[in-house]
């Protein structure tokens, strides 16, 4: 009894964690922050009009027609998990996606934000592709977006975000309405989208705070690296002799077993 009400317990907060980390969600605290964090020298009334029609294009109006066609019963919940439901709704959330591309570029916007909104220009398409053969996470993908985003936006104050990549994607495994190989390419897919996008607009250089750091932790060990890897080596073809010896050793009693009985 008290095992059922503590997975009953673990489910609803799976549930919650899906719902409050759903992309629809996530896309209003992601341009928050790119639109309105460092853009004191930019005229308000345009800021939060670049803010207004990326989440009108990205958020509110794919959310209004899933709801529509939630309504109408074509599609049986809001999260579309039947993946055999998804083609109509991911055709009016790409073509949405462009199209407040369209008018933002009229718009002139500041860089970070053309920079994210091109993010989403190019990882959705791809991740829409896919699930129509195998259903990949979009929640691992959009919390991975978010966390990158924290991440360029606020600097290494925004490291604890990274929590939230496998919290989503465990709460998605628990629902089962994942498997952990398609939240690893949910994650894996968007997180390559994200820093090639960054890398080529020039946010991750070497004078960026987590790529300085990388560069400096190998730096600092690469003396400790020589001495290390070395012996980690031996050690790993040590394992590897005795498995095999033991993988040989397991069969040749099986083989005596077999032939005295």
């Amino acid at each position: 009894m008290v095992k059922i009400r503590k997975n009953h317990r673990t489910i609803k907060f799976a549930k919650f964690i899906s719902y409050a980390f759903d992309g629809s969600v996530l896309a209003i605290p992601i341009f928050i922050a790119v639109v309105f964090f460092n853009n004191k020298n930019n005229n308000f009334n345009d800021v939060f009009m670049n803010f207004l029609i990326t989440i009108f294009f990205i958020a509110l109006m794919p959310y209004l027609f899933i709801l529509l066609l939630y309504k109408s019963g074509r599609i049986s919940d809001l999260q579309i998990q039947k993946r055999k439901e998804r083609l109509y709704p991911l055709l009016v959330i790409n073509l949405s996606v462009i199209a407040g591309f369209c008018v933002l570029l009229a718009t002139s916007p500041a860089k970070l934000l053309l920079t994210v909104y091109s993010i989403y220009l190019v990882s959705l398409p791809v991740i829409s592709l896919i699930t129509f053969f195998w259903k990949i996470s979009f929640h691992s993908s959009y919390i991975t977006l978010f966390s990158i985003i924290y991440l360029i936006v606020f600097g290494k104050w925004a490291v604890a975000t990274v929590v939230l990549i496998p919290l989503v994607g465990w709460s998605r495994i628990k629902l089962k309405k994942h498997t952990l190989a398609q939240v690893v390419a949910g994650i894996s897919i968007t997180a390559f989208a994200a820093l090639s996008v960054l890398y080529f607009t020039g946010y991750l250089n070497s004078g960026y705070w987590a790529v300085n750091e990388i560069l400096d932790l190998f730096k600092n060990t690469s003396v400790y690296l020589s001495i290390i890897l070395p012996g980690f080596g031996i050690i790993l073809l040590f394992l590897l002799l005795y498995m095999i010896l033991g993988i040989y050793l397991r069969r040749k009693q099986s083989e005596k077993h077999y032939l005295n009985n």
